[in-house]
């Protein structure tokens, strides 16, 4: 994670980012409310899965350009966070993740961040096992030991909110695709690989 621009940049440089890969920001479910433009129903859906039912969640949709706390990124940060209007922010994700967000938010800034790994190299779900070169270019890391949802050797999903289309089918698709079926009567494709 990375507010400044210098820090974002050394993050992309990190990771092997190519141009025009974008990457997401990290946020609270206030942020995403704040920040995106959805309408009632849809930021309904990504309140209870945020935070009634505690999944973590790549949310991507419409934003708000004019937002101020967007007018703290450099013209090159905002390019490789957008991506034809829309944002995508990974909401969810723990009470620690959650608090450094509303932290981040309160004094005005936003978090930019992505998984710890070299684009392409696969989720990293121990510190042990992220590469070299990734943790020499951090100022910090938290270890929190095996991450909860490692069976699934995945990322989190991605959900377009403003398209209702799966991007990503990621840890936990199972219960996303249930809950989206269940409470909402929002069908989405079948997981080929976690079928229920």
């Amino acid at each position: 994670m990375a507010s400044s621009a210098e820090a974002v940049g050394k993050a992309f440089a990190a990771k092997r980012r190519r141009p025009g890969h974008t990457q997401g920001l990290i946020g609270s479910y206030e942020l995403h409310h704040d920040l995106h433009i959805l309408d009632d129903r849809r930021f309904e859906m990504t309140r209870v899965l945020t935070q009634d039912l505690d999944m973590g969640l790549g949310i991507v949709a419409p934003y708000k350009p004019d937002h101020p706390v967007l007018q703290t990124f450099s013209p090159q940060t905002l390019a490789n966070v957008s991506k034809n209007g829309t944002i995508a922010m990974f909401v969810g994700g723990g009470s620690l993740l959650r608090e450094i967000c509303r932290l981040n938010y309160e004094a005005g800034q936003l978090m930019v961040g992505s998984s710890a790994n070299l684009t392409g190299s696969g989720q990293k779900f121990r510190v042990e096992d992220i590469e070299d070169e990734i943790k020499d270019a951090v100022d910090l890391i938290v270890d929190y030991g095996l991450q909860r949802c490692h069976i699934y050797g995945r990322a989190s999903i991605n959900m377009d909110f403003g398209g209702m289309k799966v991007l990503r089918m990621g840890s936990c698709y199972e219960l996303f695709r249930e809950r989206m079926r269940r409470f909402w009567g929002v069908e989405l494709p079948q997981d080929p690989v976690y079928d229920v």
